[in-house]
Formats: C-alpha cells, sequence, structure tokens
C-alpha cells in the first residue's frame, strides 16, 4: 500500500494524467478527459496541499472548465475557470499582466458569451486583452491578441452594433494578416473576412458583404480545396446567395 501511494501520488504521475486527458479532449471525447483531468487534479492537491496555489492544480481546473464549456455547461465551466483564474492571480501576483491569467479572462469571457451576457463576456476580454498587450507589447503582433480583439468584435455583433464589431474584426484581420502573411492562405483570416461580411450584411450593405464574403470563399478553397465539402464553405455560399437575392443578382 505504501509503495502504491509512493508511486501515484507524485508530480509525474499527475502529469501523465493532465496529459492523457489532453489527448482525449483533442479527440472529442470530453467526458473521458474530464475523468482524467480530475484524477490529476486530486493527485496534485495530494502532492501540494487541498488549498495551495500550485500552477498544475491551475491548470487542471483550466482544462476541467475548459472540457465543460466544449459539452456545453458553461456555468459549471465558469465556475472552474473562476477557480483557476483565483488561483493564478494568487500565485502571480493579483495585478501582474502573465499569459495564463490572460487565457482564463478569455475562457470567462467566452463562456459568459456562449450564455448570452454580452457585456459580461466584453468585460472579460478586455482584461484580458488589456494584460495580452502589457505582456507581447502594445503593437506587437500575436496570435492571442488577434483572438482577443475577433472576440469583443463577436460580442458588439451579437449586441446588434455592427459598426463597432467591425472596427475589432479590421483590427483583428490586419494582425492576423501581419501574423501569416498578406496573402497567405489562413483559417483564421478567412473567419475575419467572413466576419467582416455578416456584418455589412447585417447593416444592409449587400455590395459591401459580397466583397468580403468572396474573400472569404476563396480562400477557404485553397485551404480546403476547390471541390471539398466543407461546413465554412457551405455557409459563406448560402451568405453569398442571400445577399444576391437581396441584390436582384
Amino acid at each position: 500500500m505504501t509503495k502504491q501511494r509512493a508511486t501515484t501520488n507524485c508530480p509525474v504521475f499527475s502529469s501523465l494524467l493532465e496529459k492523457i486527458g489532453t489527448c482525449w479532449s483533442c479527440l472529442g471525447d470530453q467526458r473521458k478527459a474530464i475523468s482524467y483531468y480530475e484524477q490529476s487534479l486530486k493527485t496534485s492537491k495530494a502532492i501540494y496541499g487541498e488549498t495551495t496555489p500550485h500552477p498544475d492544480i491551475a491548470g487542471s481546473l483550466h482544462n476541467i472548465g475548459t472540457c465543460w464549456s466544449h459539452l456545453g455547461d458553461q456555468r459549471k465551466a465558469i465556475s472552474y475557470h473562476e477557480q483557476s483564474l483565483k488561483m493564478k492571480k494568487a500565485i502571480y501576483g493579483e495585478t501582474t499582466p502573465h499569459p495564463d491569467i490572460a487565457s482564463s479572462l478569455n475562457n470567462i469571457g467566452v463562456c459568459w458569451s456562449h450564455l448570452g451576457d454580452q457585456r459580461k463576456a466584453i468585460s472579460y476580454h478586455e482584461q484580458s486583452l488589456k494584460m495580452m498587450k502589457a505582456i507581447y507589447g502594445e503593437t506587437t503582433t500575436h496570435p492571442d491578441i488577434a483572438s482577443s480583439l475577433n472576440n469583443i468584435g463577436s460580442c458588439w455583433s451579437h449586441l446588434g452594433d455592427h459598426r463597432k464589431a467591425i472596427s475589432y474584426y479590421e483590427q483583428s484581420l490586419k494582425m492576423k494578416k501581419a501574423i501569416y502573411g498578406e496573402t497567405s492562405p489562413h483559417p483564421d483570416i478567412a473567419e475575419s473576412l467572413s466576419n467582416i461580411g455578416v456584418c455589412w450584411k447585417r447593416l444592409s450593405d449587400h455590395s459591401k458583404a459580397m466583397k468580403y464574403y468572396r474573400q472569404s470563399l476563396n480562400m477557404m478553397k485553397v485551404i480546403y480545396g476547390d471541390k471539398t465539402s466543407h461546413p465554412n464553405i457551405a455557409s459563406v455560399l448560402n451568405n453569398i446567395r442571400l445577399c444576391k437575392s437581396a441584390l436582384h443578382e
């Protein structure tokens, strides 16, 4: 019994459980992933202490929250992300800019957006964005900053302020092009082009919407294949059809 406890209550075993959980999450089996993450969490608490702030414990809480979000239980996800956030602040400092804190703020924002509270989501996304700019630089191009700008744009779009949404989407698009290349086909660039198209469509500027949709479509065909059936391609084609109908083409 003593030998088994010594084998299982160690950081290496906890890390292995965490990695297996991540594999199951990547394969789409979030419940199986949660099972491994919870075992890892239990092991880490046994090693470091039930209430001790530790990066491994914070990481497990974060991962469990992400799984629950994928499963659609956003409130349970928020509970885990908030526990993780509280612990990360205890580890790194309440106001210290740190990528792990910024990530938790972003994830909580995503959950609130899924729950329909866009203003609360924006509050978390803006905190995350501010922290990322403090970490990477105010004018630095970084995928996490681009993603945060995109998320804020999405929230404003849901709130019906499509011009404000476009402003954030365009900042995100500009940054993505700087990261991946001005003319490089990339899913994130195609997504931004489509998002801007959606906003112009909702503002009834169907000609401008078509321009962005077609750029997005051309890029997606390069990425996924010209003859490939892909849900993103189908969505853009449908939006182009609706714009053509509105323009009586």
